[in-house]
């Protein structure tokens, strides 16, 4: 069989043969419904299948709408297996045949996706669950949870096919995986393939995330992502050991979606809900968006709450923000959203400074007292005391003496 499949792209047909492309999907479907597919078949139809593709005979909207609930039927089979092994009691065998027919189906499905566009609402609506559940329970492969979170990415750049992966909370599964999909790996060699894989992954990662939390005020799901919890991981990130400047400038767009307010423009006016007529029979859709709205606001603000700690301790926002000020001008976004999060993490009563020619660097500034600070300032750790001509105030205190400023001001 295996050597069937393979010589169908040397066959030399006429214009009026039958395309191979259908006797590749033919011969798998048979084997399929005969329960005799092998991951070694599986495999090499798909890989003649490409071969095709690349000599021109591209996918056809009759095979893609065969081949694509094919995929996903081969796919749920072997993913409940091997999720299941402990109670199905599969050998080391079986769970290396259950890998082997999820990473090449999530291969055939991120490749249809790729291929056409039209392909995405089939796609969605058939495998959109099962992708996130493969990617999960694949997550120390790094192929198979590749060709999934690309997948994913592109499914949720558009406002019909996202909303699958938001209604399955994607958005926070994707989270969750991040410190287990990208751990630390220190004192050990990294083969260049590996990290290119794992590089390329995190890219993937955080553009899904991007589109997955930016803020939408029609959309009832986006102020119930458990922002607090996963907020943590994103930052992480930062340091990912496979990061780049890339990496990080779609970290930062993560955690401005997190930290800010969505669009309220044309907002109906909030209303006192405790005096509302209809406050007992709650059926009036003002009162259910003023308590949405509220909801989303105490989100918002635990969010920034949160990620103001975070930076204050680590300070990795600022040091992204600064390295990159002196590189060329393609990172000047995310400088920008470096500097943007800033603005909004600075406590009341603290000004972030503008940057100028002459003075690029990061300076918060105290309106009143006049005191600048080089980094993040944490009011609880300012000290006022005042004298009779004197009053003294000491900067933030951080690790390291560079961090700590204490100037005199005369207040006579």
């Amino acid at each position: 069989m295996v050597y069937g499949l393979s010589i169908l792209p040397n066959l030399n047909m006429g214009q009026n043969s039958p395309p191979l492309d259908g006797v590749i999907l033919k011969v798998l479907r048979s084997k399929w419904d005969r329960n005799s597919l092998t991951p070694k078949v599986w495999a090499h139809g798909h890989r003649q299948r490409k071969i095709l593709h690349s000599a021109g005979a591209s996918f056809n909207p009759v095979e893609t709408a065969r081949l694509i609930p094919l995929t996903a039927e081969v796919m749920q089979r072997h993913y409940a297996q091997s999720s299941l092994h402990d109670i199905c009691r599969l050998t080391g065998e079986n769970i290396a045949e259950s890998a082997s027919f999820l990473q090449t189906g999530s291969t055939w499905i991120r490749e249809l996706a790729i291929n056409n566009l039209s392909n995405w609402s089939r796609i969605s609506l058939l495998t959109t669950e099962l992708i996130l559940n493969t990617m999960a329970h694949r997550q120390d492969d790094p192929i198979t949870f590749g060709n999934c979170i690309h997948t994913l990415c592109l499914l949720s750049s558009t406002e019909e096919t996202s909303g699958r992966i938001r209604d399955l909370g994607g958005a926070d599964q994707i989270m969750k995986l991040l410190p287990r999909q990208f751990p630390e790996k220190r004192g050990e060699a990294i083969l260049l393939y590996t990290r290119t894989l794992h590089n390329n992954n995190l890219h993937f990662t955080l553009r899904t995330l991007r589109h997955l939390t930016e803020p939408d005020h029609d959309d009832p799901h986006d102020f119930r992502i458990d922002t607090g919890a996963n907020l943590r991981r994103v930052f992480d990130t930062l340091q990912a050991w496979m990061g780049d400047e890339t990496s990080k400038g779609l970290t930062l767009q993560v955690l401005y979606n997190l930290i800010r307010e969505s669009d309220r423009t044309g907002d109906p006016a909030p209303q006192d809900t405790s005096s509302h007529p209809d406050a007992e029979t709650n059926i009036d859709p003002n009162r259910n968006r003023v308590r949405e709205d509220l909801e989303r606001d105490r989100t918002i603000a635990r969010a920034q709450d949160l990620l103001y700690r975070l930076e204050i301790e680590s300070h990795r926002i600022e040091q992204v923000t600064r390295n990159l000020q002196n590189q060329s001008s393609q990172h000047h976004i995310t400088q920008g959203l470096g500097i943007r999060i800033l603005q909004a993490l600075t406590p009341r009563g603290f000004i972030l400074d503008e940057r100028t020619p002459e003075t690029r660097d990061l300076k918060w500034s105290h309106s009143i007292s006049g005191t600048y600070f080089v980094t993040l300032p944490d009011p609880v750790e300012v000290i006022i005391n005042h004298t009779s001509t004197v009053s003294r105030l000491h900067g933030t205190h951080m690790k390291g003496p560079s961090r700590y400023h204490h100037l005199e001001i005369s207040l006579s």
